[in-house]
């Protein structure tokens, strides 16, 4: 995952932490990491728009992106965050590299829009997760 800073931890300290870890997570195949970082009722958009709503299908949906062994180039993350320091936004840009089953090497983009939430601890978790949030308005539904 080259990026401009590696994390070494299960926690986002900042909310583009989030980010970073998360892909780590995946490319490493580690679902709890991934799981960790999205609150109990969180949301995630699949690529056609449906919703997935809460932890389990947030799991489900990640475990089939885990399988394809996906490697990932961030180009960018930039956060910001509310004037009371309590909600931000990701946006990242990225490609996503990964090996059919026939073995034809795959690549897609990412262009992410993130809702994330500052937690007591001062940690970040994801509240809503696009990955293709950026891109929506001009993709047609798959």
């Amino acid at each position: 995952m080259p990026a401009d800073r590696a994390p070494d931890t299960r926690v986002a300290r900042t909310p583009d932490d989030s980010s970073r870890i998360l892909v780590a997570a995946i490319e490493r195949g580690d679902i709890d990491t991934v799981v960790s970082l999205y609150e109990p009722d969180a949301i995630l958009f699949s690529k056609s728009g449906r919703l997935m709503h809460g932890l389990d299908a947030i799991r489900e949906n990640n475990l089939g992106l885990i399988a394809l062994k996906p490697t990932f180039t961030i180009d960018f993350i930039t956060a910001t965050i509310s004037a009371d320091g309590t909600l931000a936004t990701n946006r990242m840009k990225a490609e996503l590299n990964w090996t059919d089953k026939d073995g034809n090497p795959k690549q897609a983009s990412v262009d992410t829009l993130e809702v994330l939430r500052k937690q007591p601890d001062g940690s970040w978790l994801y509240v809503i997760d696009d990955p293709y949030g950026s891109m929506r308005a001009g993709m047609e539904k798959r």
